[in-house]
């Protein structure tokens, strides 16, 4: 019985790979096309649209991250959950014009873009390979959480690294062959299946455990009022968490649309009618969240009756929440966790393909033929665009299996990194004669060292404390210590470098 979850989860693996196969054979003709790889042709409706960026967006951090975050912090939940709900606003302005725009001057990546506003092949490579890179540990995320749902799931069964290289690189390898023609129908049944098993463990698993919701609520803040030692756990704001919290949502909702995976799957869109109603539509998916957040209250209050004995306020354990709380409710009914666990696996494998196929199309298209061999055929361009999706594939493999992290925190950073793009691109779309190349470049690589270095303050305090620079170390400490998140230290300089050289270049005019 304990290996019945796990072959309805391979099982579904399997059914959605042998779509991406039968999807890709029947497109086999337009895949030597670069624009069928890259954006599919332009050639997606609304429904399958839909559902593949809303799998494409809510991966693992919202099957496994937000219920992990919401059991282990409590009230600081809602900050991750109110930054999207601020996207859609901004998304619903900014994502119609995008596609119009790479409609209009054949855009098929992001990189297209910073490279025809501001007339530099050098600035397209280099928004293709930082893209890239801040894309990483996104991809890190959803293999370490496809390692945590495989764990919980088997019963311990599978080994989890075996899980992670079995699930992940059968997805890949059809990523890889396909291109987005096989991502988009792939991720459209994840998002369909994910939707249905969010829901269904949100709603019904506090009432089958509870009761109801005020039976859950009274087992939360009993455990609020007298918390595990060591727990972080908290129903109110404490005094610092204002800070990371303001200056998440003022950060965050900026970078929402610019990640690469998700404005090339809008550029496949057939038409700007369908890109604005898929946008209002993923709004759906963005309630869907209040579901994986009661999950993570749900494990909670199952700690507190004693009926999940694991330390769930620690890292490891708040992230496995949502699978252990549906293994714990459902125990006698294997083929139930197996069912959710392909939904939750689903919303991993769904958002790491699509990012492993954008970061090849960003690596192919605007660093190899810009830069390396303009001459490039379509087949040419393919095939580096694979081999670059292998090694980013590789490179995200080897950190899930070497240096693990919470999955919020991973989630974070790659946003923190991505944001430094939202201020060269509005600028220049607005007023195209207020920034340059050399300011852009510029301003987008210190705010992304800037992010770098605070996040890493900690470390570089305990590297640098023994030498004579040991006052740089406590300064960054000191500065991560104020408690912002640490996109918003990246955006502030990458701003202010912005500001400067206008004001000095509007002085000398």
């Amino acid at each position: 019985m304990e290996y019945l979850a796990l072959v309805v989860i391979f099982s579904w693996l399997a059914f959605t790979a042998l779509v991406g196969a039968l999807t890709t054979k029947r497109k086999l003709k337009k895949l030597a096309s670069a624009e069928s790889w890259f954006v599919a042709g332009r050639s997606i409706g609304l429904i399958v649209l839909w559902l593949s960026v809303g799998a494409n967006i809510y991966s693992a951090y919202t099957f496994l991250g937000l219920p992990g975050y919401a059991a282990r912090m409590g009230v600081r939940v809602w900050a991750i959950t109110l930054y999207g709900m601020v996207s859609f606003i901004i998304g619903f302005i900014l994502v119609p014009k995008l596609w119009s725009d790479a409609k209009k001057h054949g855009w098929l990546t992001m990189a297209d873009a910073f490279e025809d506003l501001y007339s530099s092949k050098a600035l397209g490579a280099f928004i293709a390979i930082t893209g890239a890179l801040w894309s990483i540990p996104y991809v890190q995320l959803q293999i370490q959480g496809v390692g945590y749902i495989i764990e919980v799931s088997g019963y311990g069964l599978v080994d989890p690294i075996v899980a992670k290289t079995i699930a992940f690189l059968l997805i890949a390898v059809f990523t890889i062959i396909g291109g987005l023609v096989s991502v988009i129908f792939i991720n459209a049944l994840q998002g369909a299946i994910m939707l249905l098993a969010i829901w269904g463990v949100g709603i019904i698993i506090p009432i089958i455990a509870f009761g109801g919701f005020q039976g859950l609520f009274d087992a939360v803040s009993a455990y609020a009022t007298n918390p595990p030692p060591g727990a972080k756990f908290s129903l109110y704001f404490k005094p610092e968490d204002y800070a990371w919290a303001v200056t998440l949502l003022f950060t965050a909702p900026l970078a929402f649309w610019l990640w690469p995976n998700r404005i090339q799957n809008i550029f496949g869109g057939k038409d700007v009618n369908t890109v604005k109603k898929n946008v209002v539509m993923l709004g759906i998916y963005q309630i869907s969240q209040i579901a994986a957040i009661l999950v993570g209250l749900t494990a909670v209050g199952l700690y507190v009756k004693g009926l999940l004995n694991v330390p769930i306020y620690e890292k490891e354990y708040a992230d496995m929440s949502f699978m252990l709380v549906v293994r714990t409710i459902f125990s006698s009914h294997p083929w139930l966790v197996g069912l959710v666990g392909a939904g939750a696996l689903a919303a991993s494998i769904s958002t790491a393909a699509s990012i492993l196929h954008v970061a090849g199309a960003l690596f192919s298209r605007n660093a190899y033929q810009r830069i390396f061999k303009p001459e490039a055929s379509d087949r040419e361009l393919v095939f580096s665009a694979r081999l670059f999706t292998t090694i980013i594939a590789i490179i995200s493999f080897i950190l899930a299996i070497m240096a693990p992290e919470v999955l919020i925190s991973l989630l974070l950073v790659g946003y923190a990194g991505i944001v430094q793009f939202f201020p060269s691109l509005i600028i220049k779309m607005i007023k195209p004669d207020a920034i340059g190349r050399k300011t852009a470049i510029t301003s987008m690589s210190l705010g992304m060292a800037t992010v770098a270095l605070v996040k890493s303050a900690d470390t570089i305090r305990q590297v640098l404390s023994a030498t004579p620079m040991n006052s740089i170390g406590e300064a960054l400490y000191n500065i991560k210590s104020l408690g912002f998140y640490e996109g918003f230290y990246g955006l502030v300089v990458n701003l202010a470098i912005i500001l400067i050289v206008y004001i000095i270049s509007k002085a000398r005019r």
